[in-house]
């Protein structure tokens, strides 16, 4: 055999490191009729999962400030988010093109599709700089599937969510970690430039753009990009260009300012600069958290990554690997480490979300690790390694589906509630729920109950004017979940469950025999028109002294109902919309389970 047909056969089998620029496309569209199948499976499966699974709290309330844009609501100074805004002003024109629907989330996870698979391009070109396409277009699609990941043991708790399921979520980390590859890409698919520096500055701007969280992709990069020059960094006769790196930093520096400038200046021209900062920026700093006592074991537990991230480099540096492949594994290699590091070590609120920048990042280094590995040990039983690295896809694709099977349909009862709040309310009234998981409707009350207002309620730093919200704006329907105690009480005093998870205005009086010795006397807090109905009809009677048949409007203050001999047992007051609409307080309602997902 000639050597360079021998060499060929070694690059396929990913024994040896590819060219800096591989013809990745020309290998996928020879081998197109292997990779096809795999690909449609997956696609369909990921469909599949879309329109399945199950809704997490946060994806209404992205959804919710989404409408806000849609309806000329201008986001943090008409409708409260902590979160920056790119993502959602990006998707308002498709929002506004499907039209009001009950299900609005499912298209609008299917739009995350194409930011799904710009993730696994990017991990698949980005390992191609280092390795053979073969390796790269496998490495892609087992972070394409990547399972959850559980190490626990006395030096190290890890606990990583899937990547498959998290990312299927319509929130704007989607955007975020697509964008951190596509960064990642453009620094490792060529030489370093001051203009490859300016793009991927660019990008990274992108991504503030996107989540204020970025600062930990930028302290990420920063130290990898400076980890990778001192250790694999080729020299320039004999010593580093510092001048170089310099130039190239200036320049993702300026980059990296443009798109939050021209965001920040947006909304100070539009008169909500004040809000914008307080929402995005002050928002989420908790002072509660901020002392020195949580400084230090926050670096403490940095301390103990640092090994990780050094032996890591170590190896690498040792490899067989032409010193170019060296550079970009190195890099992509110290991206990931450094940001789970930091990650894990300091970031105050930790959520799974957090991590869909990371997996996709690991998978440039666990992916071609476990395709070699494979290879390897079919090697060692005396198999060809040219079969692709399929079985590890099924095994990940089994832990998935194990965990979520894909044909049960978890999103009914949340697009169901969406429903109902469209069929009870109109645009122009209020409803409240805790993040806007009614999507279509304005919140009487201007925060969102997430972590970080709830601990602002607790201690103080806003007000909790929640009732006097209810009672101004007159909201008829609310839901319960994440209201403070207080406002629990209320709810429960004056709104009735009529629906999952949802109140309307009503109260409930004991059976007929207990009230034998005279009226029903109650208190109105909300003004409204209500109806008096037993579980068998309307209930007849007299109010305030004047007989009634139907629906009568109830000021604020204190009534008296006294119903006829007819009306038996349990009595209800109802807001007369709902009951005109089908709904019954007596009606039985679908037990509420609560998940880590509301």
């Amino acid at each position: 055999m000639s050597e360079p047909v021998e060499r060929r056969e070694e690059m396929d089998r990913g024994v040896v490191a590819a060219p800096a620029n591989p013809s990745l496309w020309a290998w996928v569209r020879a081998r197109w009729w292997k990779i096809a199948l795999p690909a449609v499976l997956l696609l369909a499966l990921r469909v599949l999962y879309i329109l399945h699974y199950r809704i997490d709290s946060d994806e209404p309330q992205h959804l919710h400030v989404v409408w806000a844009w849609t309806r000329g609501l201008l986001p943090y100074r008409d409708v409260f988010d902590n979160h920056a805004p790119l993502f959602q002003a990006l998707c308002a024109p498709l929002f506004w093109a499907l039209g009001v629907r009950a299900d609005i989330i499912l298209p609008m996870r299917l739009a995350m599709l194409p930011l799904y698979l710009l993730t696994i391009f990017c991990v698949a070109r980005c390992v191609a700089t280092f390795a053979t396409p073969r390796v790269a277009v496998w490495s892609g699609a087992l972070a394409a599937l990547f399972p959850p990941l559980v190490v626990h043991s006395k030096s190290i708790s890890m606990d990583l969510p899937s990547y498959f399921l998290g990312s299927i979520e319509f929130r704007p980390d989607q955007l975020w970690a697509a964008v951190w590859l596509a960064t990642l890409m453009v620094l490792v698919c060529g030489r370093p430039t001051p203009r490859r520096a300016l793009v991927a500055g660019l990008l990274l701007g992108v991504d503030f753009a996107v989540s204020m969280k970025s600062v930990l992709m930028l302290g990420a990069l920063a130290c990898a990009v400076l980890h990778a020059f001192l250790a694999l960094g080729e020299k320039n006769g004999g010593r580093r260009d510092w001048s170089a790196l310099a130039k190239c930093g200036g320049a993702a520096l300026a980059g990296m300012v443009i798109v939050p400038a021209l965001v920040v200046l947006a909304f100070q021209f539009l008169g909500a600069g004040k809000e914008f900062y307080a929402c995005v920026i002050q928002h989420n700093i908790t002072s509660g958290d901020a002392n020195s006592h949580a400084y230090r074991n926050a670096l403490l537990r940095l301390v103990r990554w640092v090994p990780v991230v050094m032996v890591g480099g170590l190896l690498i540096a040792r490899s067989k690997m032409p010193a170019a492949a060296k550079s970009r594994f190195g890099l992509c290699f110290f991206a990931a480490t450094y940001y789970w590091a930091f990650l894990w070590s300091g970031w105050p609120v930790l959520t799974d979300e957090d991590f869909l920048p990371l997996l996709p990042a690991l998978g440039l280094v666990i992916g071609p690790l476990l395709v070699w590995g494979y290879d390897a040990a079919l090697r060692a039983v005396g198999v060809k390694s040219t079969i692709t690295a399929l079985p590890l896809l099924i095994a990940s694709g089994a832990v998935l589906m194990k965990m979520h099977c894909p044909c049960a349909n978890e999103t009914r009862d949340k697009i169901g509630l969406v429903a109902d709040t469209l069929r009870l309310t109109r645009e122009d009234e209020y409803v409240m729920d805790s993040k806007g998981e009614t999507i279509y409707r304005r919140r009487p009350f201007y925060y969102v109950l997430e972590r970080m207002a709830l601990w602002r309620l607790k201690n103080g730093k806003i007000e909790d004017d929640i009732i006097e919200q209810l009672i101004d704006k007159r909201v008829p329907l609310v839901t319960m979940r994440r209201t403070p105690e207080g406002t629990r009480r209320f709810m429960e005093e004056n709104y009735l469950p009529i629906a999952w998870r949802l109140r309307v205005l009503g109260q409930e009086f004991p059976p007929r025999d207990l009230r034998a010795h005279g009226p029903i006397v109650f208190q109105i807090r909300i003004p409204a028109r209500y109806l008096f109905v037993t579980s068998d009809g309307p209930a007849e009677g007299k109010l305030d002294g004047v007989d009634i048949t139907g629906p009568c409007e109830l000021a604020a203050g204190r009534h008296e109902f006294l119903p006829s001999p007819q009306a038996a047992g349990k009595i209800a007051m109802v807001w007369s919309r709902a009951l005109e609409r089908g709904y019954s307080p007596f009606a039985p309602i679908k037990k509420d389970i609560t998940t880590p997902q509301d």
